[in-house]
């Protein structure tokens, strides 16, 4: 199966000394084992975490003495998760293999080693942002039927809900698949119902359950609207040139900053676990917006997604800030429509009987 993708903001997927040579497939293969974990775990399934020493191995003794009637869990009983089953372990093949074809993308801004530093006003830090990649590129999957009809679901739902690729806490990775009907027609011998459910629980691992989805679409009838968002005046000239071939703006790092720093009431350890930290420990934010995008006529999106912490209090705080109207208004200076998925944060029952239907809908 093929997937002719555009980008929507850009794509980074590594490259050779830290430059955007070109789209890396272990890019998009990071990208598309986490987001699965993720699904996995919400639907009930069972998904190892990678970075740790103790992940699943491959046991052929184990799976020659399972009785079990599935393939699926003879697998697992032979030391599998239901993740690494497709995309391999210890003494397993992935099964599937996925190659870029056709990179018709380029780097955002003709200086290849430049990096854009959105600083938002009283800040003494702002977000460096690398060229990233525009354009258009194919990705082809060569795996059997079943698998196919599994991937192409799972990009349908990342083309509406997530991201490919590294940095979308930058607002990177987002994109359209321009050949959509033609993927929809294998996704949908896929059903989500296929991954058992033995309803395993891990607050500090990512949980489809645990995320919250938004979109902000907005008109402006002013074209130079983008220049009044705070921190993007003083890089405007650097800013022209994404704007003019790609019809994109970094307001990603303003509406960060005042999600954090303006609009955040909870206690600085609570801020760093979801926007992130550089000290004393490096972590990565649990919050993506991507780069504001043209649509056609005339109006723009940003959409985003954020992982919820795992402490009532603080996930609740997180979902009121993203769902204020009027904090987007104030950032992007322009009234739009939000919309936010869910409506509202589900108790633990609540999310096992919505989730699927969630899927469904994302890949139809």
């Amino acid at each position: 199966m093929e997937l002719h993708i555009k980008t929507l903001t850009p794509l980074w997927t590594g490259g050779v000394n830290g430059k955007a040579d070109r789209i890396y497939e272990s890019g998009i293969l990071g990208s598309l084992r986490w987001w699965y974990e993720a699904i996995v775990r919400g639907l009930g399934g069972t998904a190892c975490d990678p970075s740790q020493d103790d992940t699943c191995r491959f046991d052929a003794g184990q799976y020659n003495k399972s009785q079990a009637g599935n393939e699926r869990q003879r697998l697992r009983d032979a030391g599998l998760c239901d993740v690494c089953q497709v995309f391999g372990a210890t003494g397993w093949k992935r099964r599937f293999r996925l190659e870029v074809t056709e990179d018709h993308t380029q780097p955002i801004w003709t200086e290849p080693d430049k990096m854009l530093n959105v600083r938002p006003p009283n800040r003494s830090r702002g977000w460096y942002l690398p060229p990233g990649r525009m354009g258009r590129f194919s990705i082809k999957i060569i795996s059997d039927s079943e698998t196919v009809s599994l991937l192409t679901a799972c990009m349908l739902f990342l083309e509406k809900y997530g991201s490919i690729g590294a940095k979308p806490q930058l607002g990177y990775g987002f994109f359209q698949i321009l050949n959509s009907s033609e993927i929809q027609e294998k996704a949908e011998h896929w059903e989500w119902g296929k991954i058992s459910e033995s309803r395993q629980y891990n607050a500090i691992l990512p949980n489809l359950n645990n995320f919250l989805f938004f979109s902000y679409r907005f008109h402006p009838e002013n074209p130079g609207w983008w220049t009044r968002v705070p921190g993007i005046s003083r890089v405007a000239s650097s800013v022209q040139e994404p704007v003019s071939h790609h019809k994109i703006v970094p307001v990603a790092p303003s509406l960060k900053n005042e999600w954090r720093f303006s609009q955040w009431k909870g206690s600085r350890v609570e801020a760093q676990e979801i926007f992130g930290a550089i000290r004393p420990q490096r972590k990565r934010s649990r919050v993506a917006v991507s780069w504001a995008y043209k649509l056609e006529p005339g109006e723009w999106k940003i959409k985003g997604w954020a992982w919820l912490p795992s402490g009532q209090k603080p996930a609740h705080a997180l979902w009121g800030i993203v769902s204020q109207e009027k904090i987007w208004k104030k950032i992007i200076g322009v009234r739009g429509d939000l919309r936010i998925y869910p409506e509202r944060i589900f108790n633990q029952s609540q999310k096992d009987s919505v989730l699927k239907k969630f899927l469904e809908e994302a890949t139809t």
